[in-house]
């Protein structure tokens, strides 16, 4: 074996700057007046009063512009010196320090050479002169300083060789020198054994592979040779280069914030196609680590001429994309462009005193409560649980755009409570709009609804909502173009990670690049009228009925409470769920019958999401922009989308109201709103207001008076299904699947997949369709299709599809799984400690499915999953989860879901709910029993072994999984590869016999051990259902016992200064005991709602003041106003 590279003893050599610097002066090499190794800050200084000001201290073992300090006087040696010794002990582990005269204008130009061992060749010079803190931002070659300074290259090329031959120099290496603009003087700096970052502009210039060269020589050296025959070598000899070629260094850095280094996913990624050599090592999803160095990709072209590569290079970065990150493009595009660079005058000082760098963004200095970027243009993917997302009002989204001169459905910030404080390194035009907050430029109060000029390094601030909880919509004139796509649009699903910037809210330290504006493009000031801003309050909200407001879920009486009753929006309310507090509805049924033991529960099904009004039991959640696709509770009805703008409005306290309305109307609503949104566009245009009431463009007059929830009941000419059309809104129809065994099961699941492939066959436009166990949900844009056409869709369909037909083409995957997984025992150790500590689950989840199953062991368990071959019904809920149904009648065990549901679910998990399996994707919250571990079944940028191009999810519809079992030592190794993006998953392509497996289903459900099987099962059901109803009992009474007490009522007359709430929301934390001192600015309390931290701030009146007495306790819940702490003066 040897090394690739130079021999140890001149790696030494060239390493200790000091033993390098002597051999070049032996050599005859020119160097930079200097000393011997110093003694401390007292010989430095004495040597630098004897060389002369300016002088630079180094350290001897670096390297890299790193362990460096230019002294321009004497007060600068001491500090420079102790800064030097520092950084040489820290990074090169020595403190060996020198001291050279500095030269302020001057270049860095190195020369490439390739020794054997004996003779040593060159291949020209590199310039690299534009640095910033010593490290190379652009290298080219040849050097445009020596263009006409032929002698001088001359002599410099003969230096490094003289220089490499005298130490016998092997393999590749460069010589780097210092020269004075002014003289041409040249001096040696050091010499780097090894191969250099910008080695690819010299391969380039002189049509050589330096790598492959160096290979080359480790073959002779490790056939016993010296190296590459010396003849050989000298033929190698250019003459001269050819063209000119330069590089740019891309990092992650913010230029505009000191260079900040800046980490995470690369979320999208191009480089250019034709004008450019790029080295890098990121890809699509690449995770950037804070703990390397920054250097992203090296960008290189080459040309005939300087002038020529300089035009190319502006080509290449205009081409250059990374999205997610910030990076220093912006800054090389700018130098590229600028003419100090196209004079070709790059002096080590570029950066300090020949470019300056105007930023174009904006800082993020504090990122408010919740702050997330959002567009209301929808993702190009539906179903598959990637929810739709973009801003939950999405009218005053679209306003702002207007405001700004965007489209309507540009990229924008939501802010959510409390706003964030940004500042702006350019000319920029941006619009508020939304719940009414406090706006202020620079410290003074500004507009909302109106145009606002921010100039550079102005900071904009937006306050608290004025009503807690509301939401305003930040637009920025040009959109924020740095921020990449996923799946068609910005929008962020911070809950699930996907989209917007990092799948997060904002961050301190964030920055947006944003378009450059000139004087002339600002436009005139604006303020749009009062009558045309929407109203701040939700009175009341448009929805249509359906799908399960019908006579066999609600009664006539259940639907006039839904209807008629006043709904109290809870503390708790988010974008993936709208909770309403209210009275209990009358149910039609007693019993979920196979969806569970609530008549809210159904066997799973498509969600009509977003908008869905949704029955978690006896309390309704409506469905905003990111909340689950599929689920197992009843929608009694569904927001219209005309209204869905509505939704962000909501805010904890805020009372509403359900109005049902007809599919006609809700078009026309649509049709309203759109005519609305022109009217705006037109005044903020012109001036001219052309509707003389436009704010009764966003109601209806007419309103249903009883459910039309079912649309049709579509019979089959033969066995075939029953269809029962459910309508969700007018943008969803859901499709019950019924057979003649009433049964939820493979009949049932492959009837649904045939009229889903029955309807996707018909290509109509504008639809989707999500397919579950026992129906479907047809999508449908109502723009291109009607709601009627979609019916006669699906009965056209349903007549083509009642039959099984031959075997379907799909795939089968062979997932490992392990089982007593450490994760799982410590999520319920989790849900134990944090959620409910009494449940009939809990402390094993295996333990409690072999009881609620009859079975022997929790082997018994492991068994089933380990033999099973299981379908995939349904792929969705949240990020591709898929849903499994196993085709063995003896494999089909049944088990509740958590109540409530856990908040956290490890990756991978294998889980049971009901009679259905899953797989989950990803940390996520979930209800089924956590049975094993396998890999996730979900990556965001499709990129891993076995995911298809654009389908971030794993599985679909119709797919077969088994399961293989492996060692922990195993799977932990595969989880690693998984990880990496280097596993391979099992995947064979094969068919399903559908008729075939009807009849072994058939033949096994009749036989005896299976009749004996399902009555066991049924009875342990039974037996553990009423364990499960006391133990709930029991926890509900142990939290009504430790429920924070009310909070104690103080009168008026009781001195002191009351500290209160400002929103609905539980106490979440007290950060503060009676005596403690309160200063302006300190966190007294943290209330929890709409899933965020809220600190309750002690503002200026309240500074110097104590502690008096506390008067609520942590998990009380307060309203506004609530009087939460006592202050008073000190003793």
């Amino acid at each position: 074996m040897v090394f690739v590279g130079p021999d140890s003893k001149a790696i030494r050599q060239m390493g200790l700057k000091h033993v390098a610097r002597d051999l070049a002066i032996a050599a005859g090499v020119p160097v930079i007046q200097g000393s011997g190794l110093l003694s401390g800050a007292e010989e430095a200084l004495e040597v630098a009063q004897m060389m002369g000001f300016p002088v630079i201290i180094k350290a001897s073992g670096g390297g890299g512009g790193m362990g460096q300090k230019a002294c321009l006087s004497e007060s600068d040696v001491p500090a420079a010196f102790a800064h030097v010794e520092s950084r040489s002990k820290e990074l090169f582990g020595d403190a060996g320090v020198f001291i050279e005269k500095y030269y302020p204008k001057s270049h860095h130009i190195e020369v490439q050479i390739f020794g054997n061992g004996s003779e040593v060749i060159h291949f020209g010079e590199r310039e690299c002169s534009i640095q910033r803190r010593n490290q190379k931002v652009i290298e080219e070659c040849p050097s445009p300083y020596l263009a006409d300074k032929s002698e001088v290259r001359s002599r410099l090329v003969s230096s490094a060789l003289r220089l490499a031959k005298s130490i016998q120099y092997r393999s590749a290496g460069t010589v780097e020198f210092l020269v004075d603009d002014e003289t041409g003087d040249f001096f040696f700096l050091e010499m780097n054994t090894r191969l250099q970052v910008e080695h690819g502009v010299t391969e380039l210039c002189y049509n050589v592979d330096l790598v492959a060269l160096m290979l080359r020589q480790a073959e002779y050296q490790l056939a016993g040779k010296p190296g590459i025959p010396s003849t050989e070598l000298l033929a190698m000899q250019p003459d001269a280069p050819i063209g000119a070629a330069i590089e740019v260094r891309v990092c992650c850095e913010n230029p505009a914030d000191s260079f900040t280094p800046s980490s995470g996913h690369v979320q999208s990624v191009a480089w250019p196609d034709q004008y450019a050599r790029v080295d890098t090592w990121i890809q699509l999803g690449s995770f950037v680590s804070p703990y390397f160095d920054s250097l992203l990709a090296k960008v290189i072209v080459h040309r005939n001429s300087r002038e020529e590569s300089i035009m190319e290079m502006r080509r290449a970065l205009e081409a250059s994309v990374i999205g997610g990150l910030v990076t220093n493009l912006s800054f090389l595009r700018s130098i590229v462009r600028s003419p100090a660079f196209s004079s070709g005058r790059t002096l080590t000082t570029f950066l300090e005193t020949q470019f300056a760098f105007q930023p174009s963004g904006i800082q993020v200095i504090s990122p408010g409560s919740f702050t997330t970027v959002q567009q209301a243009r929808p993702r190009t993917r539906k179903g598959y649980g990637i929810p739709l997302s973009g801003p939950m009002d999405d009218l005053s989204a679209r306003i702002a755009n207007l405001l700004v001169g965007n489209l309507e459905d540009i990229e924008c910030l939501e802010i959510t409570g409390h706003g964030p404080e940004l500042r702006f390194r350019s000319t920029s035009v941006v619009s508020i709009t939304g719940s009414p907050f406090t706006v202020k430029v620079n410290e003074e109060p500004r507009d909302m609804w109106s145009r606002i000029i921010i100039n550079p390094r102005e900071t904009l601030k937006i306050g608290a909502s004025a009503t807690p909880g509301g939401r305003c919509y930040l637009a920025i004139s040009g959109g924020l173009p740095g921020v990449p796509e996923w799946l068609g649009s910005k929008s962020t699903t911070p809950n699930l990670a996907l989209g917007g910037l990092q799948g997060r809210q904002l961050r301190r330290g964030d920055f947006f690049e944003v378009q450059e504006l000139e004087l002339s493009d600002l436009p005139s000031a604006y303020h749009l009228p009062t009558i045309l801003i929407p109203p701040i309050n939700v009175d009341g909200i448009y929805v249509m009925h359906g799908p399960h407001d019908s006579d066999d879920y609600i009664t006539s009486s259940g639907r006039h409470t839904i209807y008629a009753s006043e709904w109290t929006v809870d503390y708790n309310c988010n974008r993936t769920g709208i909770r309403l507090d209210g009275p209990k509805i009358e149910w039609s049924r007693t019993h979920g019958e196979e969806g569970g033991s609530h008549p809210s529960n159904v066997v799973d099904y498509p969600y009509p999401s977003p908008g869905g009004v949704n029955w978690t039991g006896d309390s309704p959640v409506i469905f905003p922009p990111d909340a689950p696709g599929l689920g197992g509770f009843v929608c009694s009805s569904t927001v219209v989308s005309a209204d869905m703008w509505k939704l962000g409005k909501l805010k904890p306290g805020d009372k509403t109201r359900l109005y049902p309305i007809s599919y006609k109307s809700a078009r026309q609503l649509a049709g309203r709103k759109r005519q609305f949104l022109d009217v705006v566009a037109k005044h903020i245009g012109t001036g001219i207001l052309e509707y003389e009431s436009p704010l009764s463009l966003l109601e209806v007059d007419e309103e249903t008076t009883d459910t039309d929830a079912v649309l049709q009941i579509i019979s089959s000419s033969d066995e075939g299904p029953i269809l029962t059309l459910r309508q969700g809104g007018d943008r969803f129809i859901i499709v019950n699947v019924d057979m003649t065994s009433q049964k939820v099961g493979l009949d049932t699941s492959v009837a649904a997949n045939n009229l889903a492939r029955a309807i996707q066959s018909y290509e109509a436009p504008g639809t989707f369709v999500h397919v579950n166990i026992s129906s479907i949900m047809v999508e449908y844009e109502p723009e291109k299709i009607a709601q009627s056409d979609v019916v006669t869709l699906i009965d056209r369909a349903h007549q083509q599809s009642s039959t099984l037909g031959k075997p379907l083409s799909t795939r089968r995957f062979i997932l490992p799984i392990v089982f007593n997984h450490p994760s799982i025992r410590e999520a319920e150790q989790r849900y134990t400690t944090l959620q409910r500590d009494k449940a009939v689950y809990l402390p094993d989840n295996v333990t409690y499915v072999q009881e609620n199953n009859g079975l022997d062991s929790r082997e018994s368990v492991f068994k089933v999953l380990k033999e099973t071959r299981f379908l995939v019904v349904t792929v969705g809920f949240m990020t591709g989860l898929p849903l499994l149904w196993p085709l063995d009648p003896l494999a089909r065990l049944t088990a509740q879901k958590y109540n409530p549901t856990r908040v956290s679910t490890p990756p991978g998990t294998v889980g049971l709910g009901g009679g259905l399996f899953c797989v989950y994707p990803a940390d996520q919250p979930g209800g089924y029993m956590m049975l094993a571990r396998s890999i996730p079944v979900w990556d965001t940028y499709a990129l891993r072994p076995g995911f298809r191009e654009g389908k971030p999810w794993l599985c679909e519809p119709f797919d077969l999984v088994e399961f293989r079992e492996v060692s922990l030592e195993e799977y932990e190794e595969i989880w690693r590869q998984f990880e990496a993006g280097t596993y391979e998953i099992q995947i064979e392509e094969t068919t399903f016999d559908v008729r075939a497996e009807l009849h072994r289903e058939h033949e096994i459900g009749h036989l005896p051990d299976a009749v004996a099987f399902r009555t066991k099962q049924a009875a342990a059901e039974e037996k553990m259902r009423l364990r499960e109803e006391q133990l709930l009992v029991d926890w509900k009474l142990d939290q009504e016992k430790s429920r924070g007490a009310a909070p104690r009522k103080l009168d008026d007359a009781v001195p002191g200064i009351k500290v209160s709430s400002p929103q609905v929301g539980k106490v979440w934390k007290l950060l503060v005991k009676p005596g403690d001192v309160v200063e302006k600015g300190m966190a007294l309390v943290i209330l929890e709602a709409m899933k965020m931290e809220i600190e309750v701030i002690a503002d200026e009146s309240h500074d110097g003041l104590v502690v008096k007495e506390l008067l609520v306790q942590e998990g009380t819940l307060v309203s506004p106003g609530t009087f939460l702490v006592l202050l008073d003066k000190p003793n």
